[in-house]
């Protein structure tokens, strides 16, 4: 990797955790893993990867729960009905969160209300910004990242 990368937490301070401690560690699994594969190397209690983790059943579950409940409000989308000589256009997600402090917004409130489809419109351009950061390297997609603005 080039010498200019560093690593570091997306979200800063979600983990008490070094993070190239952990890299890694995730790195000495092998060069493929799976997410159960990090779980049980994470039960080591010597190891950085133990401090990514809640070892308390009791508030494991309930984070679990809460991250069901994330992923329930992405699974409802809306589809178009379309003939079948036309395409089938993607799904798009029903609840949207249009900032990081609030919660999921209903889509008549989202459609509805300027400023909060603004801030839609303005979470999706960062994302495809977020995109073209990433995939920058890979020459084919080229012509696509240079259409984000």
């Amino acid at each position: 990797m080039a010498e200019n990368f560093i690593r570091v937490w997306r979200t800063p301070g979600l983990y008490k955790a070094d993070v190239e401690k952990v890299y890694n560690e995730l790195c000495d699994i092998g060069d493929e893993f799976t997410p159960r594969d990090i779980v049980d190397a994470a039960r080591d209690e010597s190891k950085e990867l133990h401090k990514c983790f809640e070892w308390n059943n009791e508030v494991a579950a309930d984070k679990y729960r809460l991250w069901e409940a994330r992923r329930l409000t992405s699974e409802i989308v809306f589809k178009r009905e379309v003939s079948e000589d036309e395409p089938t256009p993607a799904p798009v997600r029903v609840f949207n969160k249009t900032d990081s402090t609030g919660g999921y917004k209903i889509p008549e409130r989202t459609f509805k209300v300027q400023s909060e489809y603004e801030a839609l419109l303005q979470r999706a351009l960062a994302e495809l910004h977020a995109f073209k950061i990433k995939y920058a390297a890979l020459q084919e997609l080229s012509y696509i990242l240079e259409l984000i603005d």
